[in-house]
């Protein structure tokens, strides 16, 4: 099982129908508990759209690209599967790319066009751990700020190396503020089910 799934078998002709199901009752649950009781606990229309592209079968000699909305609200379009110079994965040799975690005060709601947090305090780079046989992929940054901050929201980003774009993939609320103490090391972590 890789994280939270359902997987269906549709029959398409005559006329489309399901005929199978595997995890149906328990997707179908967390997705009813969580419009229940976390409203404004959702991803970015960016972090879907990437999704969609890093699976899906790319032929040989073409290439994919998604859009996004960058930390400046630039509306950008990002080049998933090319060649190894420009892959979204595969542009380490000059320039850093990958996860950043970053924290901030602003209290606004989540929503799906979300480019940015609303009030962001730092932004660092991320460090992601899974270890072989568990279940959990964490993705981590530890912040030491220089004076008190009550911290409120917190956002995972994906940082593309090629052209430095960094995008929002999820901006979370927490349900009380949070004291961030000058000089005290905190570390955020986002934990993924696999």
């Amino acid at each position: 099982m890789v994280g939270l799934r359902k997987v269906e078998i549709w029959r398409m002709k005559p006329e489309p129908r399901k005929v199978a199901a595997v995890g149906e009752e328990l997707f179908e649950e967390y997705l009813r508990k969580k419009k229940e009781t976390l409203s404004n606990d959702f991803g970015t229309n960016w972090f879907g759209r990437m999704m969609a592209v890093l699976l899906n079968n790319v032929p040989r000699g073409t290439y994919a690209t998604f859009s996004v909305v960058d930390v400046t609200g630039a509306s950008r379009t990002v080049e998933a599967k090319r060649s190894i110079s420009y892959s979204l994965f595969n542009s380490t040799y000059s320039y850093d790319c990958g996860g950043y975690i970053g924290i901030g005060t602003g209290t606004t709601p989540p929503t799906r066009t979300d480019y940015r947090l609303e009030s962001e305090v730092a932004r660092l780079p991320a460090s992601a751990t899974f270890a072989d046989g568990g279940d959990v992929v964490a993705v981590s940054a530890t912040f030491t700020l220089t004076s008190d901050v009550y911290v409120t929201e917190v956002g995972l980003y994906l940082r593309e190396g090629y052209n430095g774009c960094i995008w929002l993939l999820d901006r979370s609320l927490l349900d009380a503020p949070v004291l961030f103490p000058t000089n005290t090391p905190m570390t955020v972590a986002y934990i993924f089910a696999v």
